[in-house]
């Protein structure tokens, strides 16, 4: 009787998995400052409602970065390609590229998502000045940079947060360390 208790028990540990045993709370990452960027746009193409929601596209046109390794001009060309869902939320994807003050043309692919009551979109959308804190504007950028002084921002992940300005976005970079 021993042994088919004990055969029952070691039975019911086998599969469990070696992390179960351990209930801490794993560390989380720690973040490191890369930039802000100051980002001019300019008046909103608005496509209408597709099947998607909401299609409007903002041009890009101008700005400029600094953060501790790196600081120039945000070029003009660029555009936020947005959808505004059924549910109000503000679905980002902008491509544009920075030039560093040495020359360097980096990439920036940024998506994100804005959050807004419908009272404060209609804020936002009418060119008011609104408080970052009555909204949630979070991104991911992705960088691409050519080899040499910058090509660190290829091998990591950014994330960021935003300000919607009625004619520029605030953007603060940090990396995940």
């Amino acid at each position: 009787m021993n042994r088919i208790v004990l055969l029952i028990a070691m039975l019911m540990t086998v599969g469990q998995p070696a992390f179960a045993q351990k209930p801490e709370k794993p560390e989380a990452p720690q973040l490191e400052f890369v930039c802000e960027l100051r980002v001019k746009i300019d008046k909103a193409y608005v496509v209408g409602e597709t099947p998607h929601g909401l299609r409007r596209i903002i041009p890009i046109v101008g700005g400029t970065f600094a953060g501790p390794k790196l600081k120039g001009n945000i070029l003009n060309g660029g555009a936020d390609w947005q959808i505004v869902r059924k549910d109000g939320v503000a679905e980002l994807e902008a491509h544009y590229q920075m030039k560093t003050d040495d020359g360097v043309i980096i990439y920036i692919k940024n998506t994100g998502l804005r959050v807004a009551t419908p009272e404060v979109a209609a804020r936002i959308g009418r060119g008011e000045p609104v408080s970052s804190s009555e909204y949630y504007f979070r991104a991911a950028p992705k960088f691409e940079a050519p080899a040499g002084k910058y090509e660190w921002m290829n091998n990591a992940i950014f994330i960021c947060t935003a300000e919607r300005n009625p004619d520029s976005v605030i953007i603060n970079v940090w990396k995940v360390l």
